[in-house]
């Protein structure tokens, strides 16, 4: 487990840079949440839970709300992917797509009731609302770009001798 939480940080810490030092003052993504809810349908559940620790603690020391508010919400990620990995469909990217939005969507929902218990902002304040709509829309829609780069970082750990467990709960089609 400690080749892929390598990578996956490494790939994760690569993304967050790119995104808050390049890509902030004019394009607004969650692909860190998106990369965690990725990893988080893969068969192992100690690889998404580490991945969310490390990512979560990367956006708090970061961010200005309190420590741990990020921390709450890669968790969230991280069961929500383990939800979805059990009750869907997921071998089509579309099902995929729409359960990172429904993901993606309740991460921000407990954002939004972290930082208003904690009196930072009003509940759901009227013009975030919309930003953030747009930015969830736009980062669910990368879901697919998404996919690919988890399974080429999967594919390239198994290239260099890494070998994954067996799938404890491997795809079955329904009714069989």
């Amino acid at each position: 487990m400690i080749a892929p939480l390598i990578a996956f940080s490494l790939v994760g810490l690569i993304i967050f840079y790119v995104q808050n030092l390049v890509f902030f003052p004019y394009v607004h993504l969650r692909l860190l949440a998106l990369l965690l809810f990725y990893v988080g349908l893969r068969p192992s559940l100690a690889l998404p839970l580490a991945l969310g620790l490390v990512l979560g603690c990367l956006q708090d020391s970061y961010a200005t709300t309190p420590f741990g508010v990020h921390l709450g919400a890669s968790l969230v990620l991280v069961a929500m992917a383990r939800y979805f990995r059990r009750r869907l469909l997921l071998q089509q990217l579309g099902f995929q797509a729409l359960a990172g939005l429904v993901a993606l969507v309740l991460q921000e929902v407990y954002l939004q009731l972290g930082t208003f218990m904690l009196s930072y902002q009003p509940l759901f304040p009227h013009d975030l609302t919309t930003v953030h709509a747009m930015e969830i829309l736009g980062t669910a829609a990368l879901g697919p770009l998404m996919h690919l780069l988890v399974q080429g970082v999967q594919d390239s750990l198994r290239r260099l001798g890494w070998r994954p467990r067996s799938d404890p709960m491997p795809y079955q089609p329904f009714g069989e």
